[in-house]
């Protein structure tokens, strides 16, 4: 696999192999696609098996993530092959069945995507690799969604929150939590839910991830407003839109926004109206200086019949 030192990559293959990740996230895939393919092969010439089944991995993530599957497959399968049997390349060995099973699981043939999570479950478990352990489980609940499971789904990602939680990958284990929290909301646990999204505010504030507490706060604003606690369900909210303003999410702000005005409109007495016409106002304003002609439209709808429900005054 890339091999640094003191941060600086110190083989041909492991600079290729980085070149391969600058392209990608600049968006250049087939740049990207031969770096990757050139690593794996200066790997192989190193007699380096590891390294090349690393570089075979990535390819098959990139691929996967551009929906060419035949090609995902290839690259993926010849990643596994190579170190099925490798003691000491087992975490690659693992990861490389997790995005195999991602691969499966994008066309549809979950049966044999649940197949390979289960033997990436046992390879990753054998060697107690708790963070990859814990994406194994974490893809294991979306199939579980998939298939409208949502018990099984909350059990995985309770074990993959409690895997990324002892293995001190706060980021992780705040993403799963959301999910979490999505399922309990969707049960109408709603103490679990509230209880679960402030631990994963909690753990985005100590990141310093503005955009992961703005949407858990976002989600705590709608889950107080959901059962009538509409004080704080309007103090999440405002602090939410304040956060996505931070770091110009406008998409987000544009929906906390009307979160925010449906919280005010609520009625007389909790809320306060004139606010509520505000808040519909900048929310129509932020998708329409993002063309998003649907949402406008949508939210300038829900306007007009608050303004019929109170009279227009």
């Amino acid at each position: 696999m890339p091999r640094t030192s003191q941060g600086k990559f110190v083989t041909e293959a492991s600079k290729v192999f980085q070149e391969g990740d600058d392209f990608w996230h600049s968006g250049q895939y087939e740049e990207a696609d031969l770096s990757y393919q050139k690593a794996a092969k200066l790997y192989h010439d190193n007699d380096d098996a590891e390294g090349e089944a690393f570089a075979l991995s990535r390819l098959g993530e990139l691929q996967l993530s551009l929906d060419n599957y035949d090609k995902a497959e290839k690259a993926l399968s010849a990643a596994v092959e190579l170190v099925r049997d490798a003691d000491y390349a087992q975490n690659t060995y693992g990861e490389a069945l997790i995005k195999l099973a991602k691969l499966e699981t994008s066309r549809g043939q979950l049966l044999k995507a649940r197949q390979i999570i289960k033997k990436a479950k046992e390879v990753l478990g054998a060697i107690d690799n708790r963070d990859l352990l814990g994406e194994a489980y974490d893809h294991e609940a979306y199939m579980s969604l998939l298939e409208n499971n949502d018990e099984a789904a909350l059990k995985a990602y309770q074990k993959a929150a409690e895997l990324f939680r002892d293995d001190g990958i706060s980021l992780k284990e705040a993403s799963t939590l959301r999910a979490i929290a999505r399922i309990e909301m969707k049960n109408k646990n709603y103490d679990r839910a509230h209880e679960v999204l402030e631990r994963c505010r909690d753990l985005y504030r100590e990141n310093g991830d503005l955009l992961g507490e703005a949407s858990a706060l976002s989600a705590i604003g709608c889950l107080r407003y959901i059962i009538r606690d509409i004080n704080n369900a309007r103090k999440a909210l405002m602090k939410s839109v304040y956060l996505y303003g931070k770091v110009s999410h406008h998409y987000a702000e544009a929906e906390s926004l009307l979160y925010l005005a449906r919280v005010e409109a609520f009625d007389k007495d909790s809320g306060d109206f004139e606010r509520a016409k505000a808040h519909y106002k900048r929310s129509i304003e932020l998708f329409d200086f993002m063309g998003n002609e649907t949402m406008k439209h949508a939210v300038l709808d829900e306007y007009y019949n608050f303004l019929n429900r109170i009279g227009g005054c």
